[in-house]
Formats: structure tokens, C-alpha cells, sequence
């Protein structure tokens, strides 16, 4: 049986808002949502900064589209 860690963080309501809907519209939990997208970070770590770059961008716009 795979074993989870609690983890709690903080976020202003309107991140977590924008997270919620943002999972939502791709058919996932806010946790599936934010497991993804660490993951999506861990592979980018590997040197590619310019990738990283665009995905850190890409949230952002995701995110301020969220927010109208």
C-alpha cells in the first residue's frame, strides 16, 4: 500500500480559488492538481530552465484567466 505524507501550506483564498477552478476544468482534485504540477516541476529540473521558464509563465496566465 503506498503510504502518503500530510502536508499543509498556506495560500491567500484567492490562489486557492483559482487552483480550485483550475483543477476542476482538468478533472482533478485540488491535490491531483498541485501533485501534477510539482511533478511537472521535477522534471524540469533536470537543466532545462527555458522550459521551466515558459511552464512558470503559462501557470501564471492560467491563473489570471482564472481570476476574471
Amino acid at each position: 500500500m503506498h503510504q502518503s505524507d500530510d502536508v499543509k501550506i498556506r495560500m491567500p483564498p484567492e490562489m486557492k480559488r483559482r487552483l480550485k477552478k483550475i483543477a476542476a476544468d482538468n478533472g482533478r482534485s485540488m491535490n491531483a492538481e498541485i501533485m501534477a504540477r510539482i511533478e511537472q516541476s521535477f522534471e524540469l529540473a533536470g537543466g532545462d530552465r527555458a522550459k521551466a521558464v515558459a511552464l512558470v509563465a503559462e501557470l501564471k496566465t492560467i491563473l489570471e484567466k482564472g481570476s476574471g
